[in-house]
């Protein structure tokens, strides 16, 4: 198990200030020592995968409504950044990154999301940036400007940093 862990790139240390404003917190010793044996179970303990359904109706019905009534199409991804975003800025403990080198839990007062978006060269990942502050067609407007972008070769490293 071990040569496995050796094998992996490193993890990059961050400094998640330069996306936007963050608040730096000791971890306790309890969240040390749970961190440390939760990361070892998901190396070590295999994985069980689950699924549900999600009656999506209304919410198809809604987005159609909005679809005829506006320039901007939403999709059902402009959707789910948008609920990700609300869901996340109300939990912000879910918006947080691990310092392990420090000890410490950067949390995020941002809420900044990456969409993968299918390239003739591979997936790449965009940033939106400041979704939980922006109207859903906001976010399906940028979204669709950065997978053109994406597409055709304009992303620049910042656009894919930050999610």
């Amino acid at each position: 198990m071990s040569r496995l862990l050796e094998a992996l790139a490193p993890w990059p240390q961050v400094d998640f200030s330069e996306f936007g404003e963050v608040e730096v917190r000791k971890l306790s010793r309890i969240q040390k020592l749970v961190g440390a044996f939760l990361g070892r179970n998901w190396v070590a303990v295999p994985h069980v995968t689950h699924h549900d359904d999600a009656d999506i109706t209304d919410m198809e019905a809604s987005r159609a409504s909005f679809n005829r009534s506006s320039a901007i199409k939403v999709t059902p991804v402009a959707v789910l950044v948008r609920t990700l975003a609300l869901a996340l800025a109300e939990h912000p403990v879910f918006n947080a990154s691990l310092d392990t080198a420090s000890g410490t839990l950067v949390m995020k007062k941002y809420v900044h999301i990456g969409v993968a978006v299918d390239t003739p060269n591979g997936l790449l990942v965009p940033v939106i940036r400041d979704c939980n502050t922006k109207t859903l067609s906001g976010i399906a407007e940028e979204i669709l400007a950065l997978s053109e972008k994406a597409r055709t070769k304009g992303l620049s490293m910042p656009e894919m940093s930050g999610g």
